[in-house]
């Protein structure tokens, strides 16, 4: 049975296809170049899939489809249908709802038979309540048992058809400080966990945790009603009685004052989902000291970086109560983590150090880049109630490029490259990171995923402290107080972090050791943890084979790994992409498959 699953509408749209048990799945971003691909069907990413597979649209036996956002049902089927042109006819189409498209993508993927599984995002899917509101699901709880994941609690935030306001779950109070308030935009949330240990809890003081967030019947409402001081125009403040905007500004408030009496009545007819919006029987409102950041508040600023110090410890506090929530009514030792709140490393040891879970299992696609794998993964074992045949122990799920498509990428670029075909890569490499050079490694199928592991990665050596405001200002093109992760021998982990046990996909955080701090620089970031992945010869071989040929010459067993893309763009994806993005930035070296490149002076 050949299944298809497919994230089709909002951000990160992509493909992934099950046949003859194997996959391969890609997001449509890696092949259009168009971050996050917004509303953009996956049309290149179905095509790289069947390709890939040697798959034809009339093999297909099922599609499915994952439903988001205030597009109901029938509007998937007729946006598949329509995009495809009938190509998929022989296929039966399953629409299903998007939490469980997580939740799939996790535990499906995990070793675990039976796992509690916690899926938290900004908003899934929406649901019909009173008075003309939606309710969109923002956490959902499961418990998944062999082929089958079982929801028993879904909570749910009211809202209006057309306006959503930023702040309801812990996923959109984090995404509007980071978006809104501290100005990095959207889907830029990394930046503000990134920014976070620059801060201290000074606005903590100032706000307490309960005023932001509260467990009501069991359900996790955060603050909603977030005050801003407005900027001076020209000196001054704005006035109510501006004549030139008095007429918007009436409108206005007629019209929040009409939206908030709704929201109240609806809270109250809502009570059974104990998560409706924030209305004042609630909170009180929260008045921040500040307005909003520009890009004329350089960062890091002491109280914009307490902003996000507040916002990770709020998310972390939310993350345990979720998980003790979890673990108390599943009594399982194992949890499996997917949606975009599971991308917060910092975030999710927490739930082995506090909640105490015995094994953790994060889908490396936590985000909406994972939806379409667990679409092919929930179809496959629930739908089709197929034997579990996978485990995900690599996030290479793309394609392998042939040696005639490097070549001729390289053809291409001949005039601007020197070419050398190593006999022994990961020596040669090794030696470059070791002189100081910095590498893009470009060997395999790409990660699925935001992360790069191995496959589609700028390396360099942590220990030299200029590294990372290299990579940041000379080859990311991104801000210099951004960390860097590492990449560690599996067997060397807990050598250099307070780490006993493997983090394949660099979703967890760590302490590094303090006699190591001064000895690993760049990959220390200010508070001394660092984001983690550990390598093993069984799942990339190639990449151990480095890290392990660095060690012998240097004594550590670590290299520093950041994607391989310029700031703002996709990772690369193709040999192309690869050329195009070392040429373009200061790194020294390329390997590409089994040819070392230079630039030609």
């Amino acid at each position: 049975m050949n299944v298809l699953g497919l994230k089709i509408t909002s951000h990160d749209t992509g493909a992934a296809l099950i046949a003859e048990q194997k996959i391969v799945a890609i997001a449509e971003e890696r092949l259009n170049r168009i971050k996050h691909s917004y509303d953009m069907f996956p049309s290149r990413a179905i095509a790289y899939c069947m390709e890939a597979l040697g798959v034809t649209p009339e093999q297909i036996d099922l599609v499915v489809i994952d439903q988001v956002g205030l597009r109901s049902e029938t509007d998937m089927r007729k946006i598949f249908l329509a995009e495809t042109k009938g190509a998929f006819s022989r296929a039966a189409i399953h629409i299903i709802n998007h939490h469980d498209a997580h939740a799939a993508s996790a535990f499906f993927a995990s070793p675990f038979a039976e796992s509690a599984i916690l899926v938290y995002d900004g908003a899934g899917e929406k649901f019909a309540t009173h008075l003309g509101v939606c309710a969109v699901e923002t956490e959902t709880l499961y418990r998944g048992i062999g082929n089958r994941i079982y929801p028993f609690q879904k909570t749910l935030h009211l809202r209006d058809k057309k306006n959503f306001p930023f702040t309801f779950g812990i996923g959109k109070l984090y995404a509007f400080l980071s978006q809104f308030y501290l100005g990095f935009g959207v889907y830029n949330e990394g930046k503000m966990m990134g920014l976070a240990p620059y801060g201290d809890d000074s606005l903590l003081k100032q706000i307490p945790i309960d005023r932001w967030y509260r467990d009501l019947q069991g359900h996790i409402v955060c603050n909603s009603r977030i005050h801003i001081p407005k900027r001076p125009l020209g000196g001054r403040a704005a006035s109510l009685f501006d004549l030139k905007t008095l007429p918007q500004k009436i409108y206005r408030h007629a019209t929040l004052a009409l939206k908030s009496a709704m929201r109240k009545i609806a809270f109250a007819l809502n009570q059974k989902y104990a998560a409706a919006y924030c209305a004042p029987p609630v909170f009180d409102p929260i008045t921040l000291p500040r307005p909003c950041r520009t890009t004329a508040d350089a960062l890091p600023d002491r109280y914009y970086a307490s902003v996000a110090y507040a916002g990770q410890k709020i998310l972390e506090q939310v993350a345990v109560a979720w998980g003790e929530k979890l673990k108390a009514v599943t009594q399982s030792e194992n949890l499996c983590v997917a949606g975009g709140v599971g991308l917060n490393i910092d975030a999710n040891k927490n739930f082995l150090d506090r909640v105490g879970f015995k094994d953790i299992f994060i889908q490396p696609g936590c985000s909406d880049a994972g939806v379409a794998l667990g679409c092919a993964l929930f179809g496959y074992h629930t739908i089709l109630d197929r034997p579990r045949f996978y485990t995900m122990r690599s996030a290479g799920l793309g394609r392998r490029y042939t040696e005639q498509e490097v070549l001729a990428a390289i053809e291409k670029r001949k005039d601007e490259i020197v070419i050398e075909k190593s006999p022994d890569l990961a020596r040669d490499a090794a030696r470059l990171l070791a002189d100081g050079k910095i590498i893009g490694w470009f060997y395999g199928g790409s990660e699925y995923g935001p992360r790069a592991l191995g496959n589609r990665s700028i390396l360099c050596d942590a220990r030299r402290p200029e590294m990372k405001d290299v990579l940041n200002n000379k080859v990311k093109h991104r801000e210099p107080w951004r960390p860097f992760a590492a990449s560690v021998l599996l067997e060397d982990v807990s050598v250099y972090f307070e780490l006993d046990r493997e983090s394949p996909f660099m979703l967890l955080a760590s302490p590094v050791r303090p006699a190591w701090r001064e000895k690993i620089p760049a990959v220390t970031h200010v508070d001394g943890t660092s984001r983690i992945q550990t390598v093993t010869h069984e799942y990339n071989g190639r990449y151990y084979d480095l890290i392990s040929a660095f060690k012998k010459l240097t004594g550590v067993g670590l290299i520093l790994d950041t994607s391989f893309n310029l700031g703002g763009e996709p990772i690369v994806e193709t040999p192309d992409d690869a050329l195009a993005c070392f040429l373009n930035t200061q790194m020294d070296c390329l390997v590409l498959e089994q040819y070392l490149i230079r630039k030609k002076k």
